[in-house]
């Protein structure tokens, strides 16, 4: 069977990210959470200001929302998401 992996959302009031649940021969063997982390609102001012015009549309389109706190809030969830991907690839590509 080797080895898979799952990731799910963690509810908002868990902090949101990701849980990841790593699978060897159809048993849990491990995984880890992947939050986002809170930050003060300068940081997120900061990422925003950097940011060009085609960078903002798309992170306050992947939000859903015209508010660039919701935006750097996709940001970060996307983030966390790949940081639990990269994980999990990790995972998988070592031999059993």
């Amino acid at each position: 069977m080797g080895r898979s992996y799952e990731i799910h959302p963690r509810p908002a009031n868990s902090g949101a990210g990701w849980s990841l649940k790593l699978i060897e021969n159809g048993q849990e063997a491990g995984g880890g959470v992947f939050p986002v982390e809170e930050e003060n609102a300068s940081a997120g001012i900061a990422w925003w200001n950097g940011l060009t015009e085609e960078k903002r549309r798309h992170w306050l389109m992947m939000a859903a929302s015209a508010v660039p706190a919701a935006a750097r809030h996709a940001y970060l969830l996307a983030e966390a998401y790949n940081e639990a991907l990269d994980e999990a690839e990790a995972w998988v590509s070592v031999k059993s």
